[in-house]
């Protein structure tokens, strides 16, 4: 017995089960690159990483620098900021130099204004600046058609570049873009307060405008007097205003007497700044902290110990597709935060982090994960509508549009919130699980891309190496059918999927032609799950 408890005492404790199982090289390789480029690994890299799963690190830190990166950022922060909207309250048509540009100047408008501080942002991750201009950058970015219509002076160069406002606005970053506040603008009797609540949900993740407020024993405040008063009495209101109506006073150059004018809302107004202190009866502050000026608002929120911490979990929420949840993701949130302030600040080592963490790296759920695990996780995403434009643009060269409008892109005449997306008014969350709609739209935009990719059989793109003469059991048309599933689904196909593959393409070709055959198998690959997930 006594040697039986000492054999028991000395047994090694059993070893603890994974929360995940970890995808794959080669389809962690293809999460990596939709993640950090928007685009599909290429067969070349799917075949070096087959090889050495170890080069990844070494493939990450060349996308990093990729210009596709900047692009891809831009997505990220759109999901983030929700600025990209089909309408605002000032037309295209109010701008004069716009009128002979044709129909399609009606998107690209609308794609110029909500894009620019999404530009500004994803512009200091991909130049890895400190996350700290994006509160206090004294330039914002802008393409010619804004430099035509608003008062700003761009940098030089084609396309987006950085540029200057000219009419007197502080230097506050992305604060001080007129995209940021044409989205989400303030009614004349508002006085910013509902944009402050903005402020504080992006940049510091607290989220005001979510707290539970009674009013059953608040007077009535239909009439403008009973409100204001209310504010400043009221134990109801005082909680949330005390706090709001500081950061509210230092907004007013932004304030505009008429949202709908465009000379209004598109400029600045320096004259109008200490109306703010004047209108809401307090002194300009933050959270406590007095400031004299916007330009000290954005120091004052950039030396916010939540400024740095809400970088982080903005990022995490993004690139583990779910919620962070402060209790059960705490000790790692805090380990990412550290990391991120040890190098500056700056979005690429953070980006290096995250990808490192299992929770990213996630194939499925692994058999030591708790039950709060299993409910959040995310382990399989769905390829949002941003990387379904860019990854099927690269891959085959199809873009879906119509006047102009990107149909991925936007709503009033596109697929995006069909296809899981978020615009920020209607839906706020991407859609993590297939439904009608996204099922529907994915077939439309499979049988699109397929038709583009055949049109280069035999001589560019995803079919280039593809003779029409080749048939189902030619070692010449297994290998092409090889490669497409590779770069397509980052796996090769088993011999039993190629023969179903193979059989198909011969059913399709036989009712019709080699093109019909290729397209068809095409589609089939597109809507598979394995290729609109990642």
């Amino acid at each position: 017995m006594i040697l039986l408890l000492a054999a028991c005492n000395g047994a090694p404790e059993p070893e603890s089960q994974p929360r995940f199982e970890e995808l794959p090289a080669p389809r962690l390789m293809r999460r990596m690159s939709l993640d950090l480029r928007g685009v599909l690994p290429t067969t070349d890299e799917l075949d070096a990483i087959e090889s050495d799963p170890e080069l990844l690190a070494d493939y990450r830190t060349q996308w990093l620098d990729d210009p596709r990166f900047e692009e891809r950022m831009v997505d990220v922060y759109g999901e983030q900021w929700q600025t990209r909207i089909d309408m605002f309250h000032v037309f295209w048509t109010e701008y004069t130099a716009l009128d002979d540009e044709g129909d399609a100047i009606e998107y690209a408008f609308e794609r110029s204004v909500s894009d620019e501080p999404l530009r500004l942002l994803a512009h200091i991750a991909a130049t890895d600046a400190p996350w700290s201009d994006a509160v206090t950058a004294d330039y914002t970015m802008a393409n010619p058609l804004l430099e035509e219509i608003w008062p700003l002076e761009r940098d030089g160069g084609d396309g987006w570049t950085t540029a200057h406002y000219t009419d007197g606005r502080p230097p506050v970053g992305v604060l001080g873009t007129n995209g940021l506040w044409w989205r989400y603008h303030s009614t004349v009797t508002n006085f910013n307060r509902a944009r402050v609540g903005v402020m504080m949900r992006l940049l510091v993740c607290h989220d005001i405008q979510a707290r539970a407020v009674s009013f059953s024993e608040a007077p009535s405040l239909a009439e403008g007097e009973s409100l204001e008063r209310a504010i400043r009495e009221e134990a109801y209101c005082v909680g949330c205003h005390s706090v709001i109506d500081p950061a509210a006073a230092s907004l007013f150059g932004f304030w505009a007497a008429n949202e709908h004018s465009a000379t209004e809302i598109d400029t600045y107004h320096p004259e109008r700044e200490q109306l703010g202190e004047q209108t809401l009866g307090v002194e300009m502050g933050w959270y406590g902290t007095p400031v004299y000026n916007l330009e000290e608002l954005g120091t004052a929120i950039a030396a916010d110990p939540r400024y740095d911490r809400c970088a982080v979990e903005s990022m995490a929420t993004s690139f583990w597709r779910r919620p962070v949840d402060r209790v059960e993701d705490v000790e790692l949130l805090h380990d990412l935060e550290v990391a991120f302030q040890a190098e500056g600040s700056r979005v690429k080592p953070l980006l290096v982090a995250l990808t490192d963490t299992p929770e990213y790296r996630a194939r499925a759920i692994g058999a030591g994960a708790d039950e709060s695990t299993i409910e959040s996780a995310v382990p399989v995403r769905l390829m949002t509508p941003d990387l379904l434009q860019s990854s099927l643009a690269d891959a085959t060269g199809f873009e879906w549009t119509t006047d102009g409008f990107e149909q991925l892109r936007n709503d009033t005449y596109g697929y995006r919130l069909l296809l899981g997306g978020v615009d920020g008014v209607y839906l706020t969350r991407p859609q993590s699980r297939p439904g009608v709609t996204w099922a529907a739209a994915t077939q439309r935009l499979a049988e699109g891309a397929a038709w583009t990719a055949v049109q280069g059989l035999g001589s560019e793109g995803l079919l280039a190496d593809v003779a029409e003469a080749d048939r189902p059991g030619d070692v010449a048309f297994d290998q092409a059918l090889d490669d497409v599933v590779w770069r397509l689904h980052a796996r090769h196909p088993s011999d039993g999927e190629a023969q179903d593959l193979g059989a198909l393409w011969q059913t399709l070709a036989d009712d019709d032609d080699t093109v019909a055959a290729w397209s068809g198998v095409l589609t089939a690959l597109l809507r598979d799950p394995e290729f609109l997930t990642y």
